[in-house]
């Protein structure tokens, strides 16, 4: 009881001392902290992975998708305000096909939706074009079907728009691309015949992301053609320049696919997605301001969490990074910050506010922490991975895992990785009905 009311008495003292400043003086407790990290804005009315974003003025539009279950063909929109905030989202309109894994574009008032897929896995690939105007108000009128389709179907390309003319650069079509086509606007917004570009990109690109940045476009990362992990290679070329030539330029620090970029001013983003075996949430940013050539990819501030293919966008100097998917779930969450001097991400908020952010990074879902184990009954090496076929106790399940020794018999932990249906290998040449994608793995003690 003695303890109670001693305890009782320091709180009141302590109250009264802040109420008094004598502790903390208001314009301390007042004064706003840099915090490197997120606020949440208002959510999708449905969770979106693989959708297309666009900004029109200060309306945000995302476009189709996949909630977990099939392709979506709306569109839903929200108002950014100055302070990053956004309004309700709220569903305007419905393209007259499904598509996801698609990528759009505003030009005149107009907006367009290229490629994507749809059916079961996203195996009808696509090649048609659909626009519609945008109203005043921001509202979308009746879509129509362009006359001119793209040259090839392209899943997961990505496009940039420089002058009159609209490019869409790599994807799937079939097989992984490294071509580019154009298409040119004519003054009524419809868009001419498309031809496909006389120089091709460095290397093929699939679910890799593009960046138009100052005078420049950066084709960065991917999915690696034949290992089934991101990669790191990034290419550009300057559209001050006919015809576009490209170039390799300074790569990530880590590999990665089915993430997304953005640029603000000098200052270029390449946020999560996938390396291969783990989701991520680790951001990285170039800085260009001083040549391209001398600017290495540094680390900035993490994302709320390990996730991929969402979408980001600056709108105001106001970063937003919206849908996406998890190990575990399809995202309706949307979150929104800002940049500091140096380009760094995150806000200017309270003391408290930034406490809350620096403690939100001791992840709970750790990769350190290995939740799965089992007993290896099977192995096979390769120069890339070691196949270990696992006895979890309540099914056999075959692991993709970095490159070890650990021996036949031997009881091991493993993290959460990426699940993969179908997995062909090539450097094995066999298909695996299911495979788990996994960054580490240890033998338990």
């Amino acid at each position: 009881m003695q303890q109670i009311t001693l305890n009782g008495r320091f709180c009141y003292q302590f109250c009264l001392a802040i109420l008094s400043g004598v502790i903390f003086p208001p314009t301390v407790i007042a004064e706003k902290v840099w915090v490197p990290g997120w606020k949440a804005a208002s959510t999708l009315t449905v969770p979106r992975a693989g959708s297309a974003l666009v900004a029109h003025k200060n309306k945000i539009y995302v476009i189709g998708g996949v909630d977990g279950r099939t392709f979506l063909s709306s569109v839903e929109m929200a108002t950014s305000n100055p302070d990053g905030t956004l309004s309700e989202w709220k569903i305007i309109s419905s393209m007259p096909v499904s598509r996801g894994f698609t990528s759009a574009t505003v030009f005149n008032s107009r907006l367009y939706v290229l490629g994507g897929g749809n059916g079961a896995y996203g195996k009808n690939l696509l090649k048609s074009i659909a626009s519609a105007p945008i109203s005043n108000n921001g509202m979308l009128g009746e879509w129509r079907i362009e006359a001119e389709q793209m040259l090839l179907p392209r899943r997961c390309s990505k496009l940039f728009v420089h002058n009159d003319s609209i490019f869409t650069v790599g994807g799937f079509g079939g097989t992984l691309l490294d071509s580019v086509e154009a298409a040119k606007f004519s003054q009524s917004g419809e868009l001419g015949e498309w031809t496909l570009h006389e120089n091709t990109l460095m290397r093929p690109r699939y679910v890799n992301s593009v960046t138009k940045a100052d005078d420049y476009v950066f084709v960065i990362g991917g999915h690696h053609e034949s290992k089934g992990i991101g990669i790191k290679s990034v290419e550009f070329t300057s559209l001050s320049k006919e015809p576009l030539i490209w170039k390799n330029t300074h790569s990530l620090k880590q590999g990665r696919y089915a993430f997304s970029s953005t640029a603000n001013k000098k200052q270029i983003y390449a946020l999560g997605g996938i390396s291969g075996s783990e989701y991520l949430d680790s951001v990285e940013r170039l800085d260009i301001s001083q040549g391209i050539e001398s600017a290495n990819w540094q680390s900035t501030t993490k994302l709320p969490k390990k996730m991929a293919n969402f979408n980001s966008i600056v709108v105001n100097n106001n970063l937003y990074v919206i849908g996406g998917s998890t190990r575990q779930t399809y995202l309706t969450s949307v979150w929104h910050s800002s940049f500091d001097a140096n380009g760094d991400i995150g806000f200017w908020g309270s003391q408290y506010q930034r406490a809350e952010a620096f403690e939100s990074t001791k992840s709970s879902d750790d990769e350190s922490v290995l939740r799965n184990s089992g007993k290896i009954i099977d192995r096979i090496e390769t120069d890339s991975y070691s196949y270990l076929l696992v006895d979890t106790g309540s099914k056999l399940l075959w692991l993709a895992a970095p490159i070890n020794n650990i021996s036949i018999n031997s009881r091991i932990r493993f993290s959460e990785g990426v699940f993969m249906s179908n997995f062909y290998s090539k450097s094995l040449k066999r298909n695996f009905d299911a495979i788990l994608f996994v960054g580490t793995v240890r033998a338990e003690q």
